[in-house]
């Protein structure tokens, strides 16, 4: 089997750098909301040494073997306690914000990995430059799809993803039964997600990230006409 280094290295930093931005976004949120357990825990910072120490299987040997085998995986889980928080907010209001923070931080970091994808093209910069940064070049390309699979992925409402955290803090009365169904067969419902989880969310993964560098695109509109004056 023929190994691409260069390949395997951008899969594998996308992917750690990916997960470090949203874990520390739960943290942050948590934190900032007055819950001081990722403040114990030191999960205050986006060195991704943090996450790798924390959690060596998650965060960087599944990673490394997604890398080696050209798909993306990953975990990892942040310390949080939304009964601390400030009275000020209620527990379903903490548990909403500090969960959907993580898939948000995605969608922003896709967002601007897109803008700098568009920054760094040959096309604008000219030869010389932008073979200096073609790698900057290719792991914002890769981040963009990472993170847009990374905040799909996260938003399905199955335990343990952040999207059933989302919806039971955000389902009405009436819905607690569904939360509850779920719930009850998240064992089931996990495997299933496994399986054809990545099949059944490919087409919207590849759809949303190129919207995103379609965004980027658009954003940078008014420098892309400058810079051909």
């Amino acid at each position: 089997m023929h190994i691409d280094p260069v390949g395997v290295l951008v899969n594998f930093v996308a992917i750690i750098l990916s997960l470090t931005v949203h874990e520390f976004a739960h943290a942050k949120v948590a934190d900032h909301m007055g819950d001081p357990t990722p403040a114990r825990h030191g999960r205050l910072n986006l060195n991704p040494l943090t996450l790798i120490r924390a959690h060596p299987f998650g965060a960087l040997l599944m990673p490394l073997i997604g890398a080696l085998n050209g798909f993306l995986i990953g975990w990892a889980a942040t310390p949080v306690n939304p009964r601390l928080v400030r009275r000020q907010y209620t527990l379903r209001q903490a548990d909403f914000w500090i969960s959907i923070a993580g898939p948000l931080s995605n969608v922003l970091l896709a967002l601007l990995c897109a803008l700098t994808l568009h920054l760094t093209d040959p096309a604008l910069l000219g030869a010389e430059l932008g073979k200096l940064l073609r790698p900057v070049h290719h792991l914002s390309a890769v981040m963009v799809l990472t993170n847009v699979f990374l905040a799909l992925f996260n938003l399905i409402p199955v335990p343990p993803f952040d999207g059933f955290s989302v919806l039971a803090s955000a389902a009405p009365r009436e819905l607690r039964w569904a939360v509850q169904f779920i719930e009850e067969r998240a064992n089931l419902l996990i495997l299933f997600v496994f399986f054809f989880g990545g099949r059944l969310l490919s087409p919207l993964i590849f759809t949303l990230a190129h919207l995103l560098i379609d965004l980027g695109e658009l954003l940078l509109s008014p420098l892309h006409a400058l810079l051909s004056l």
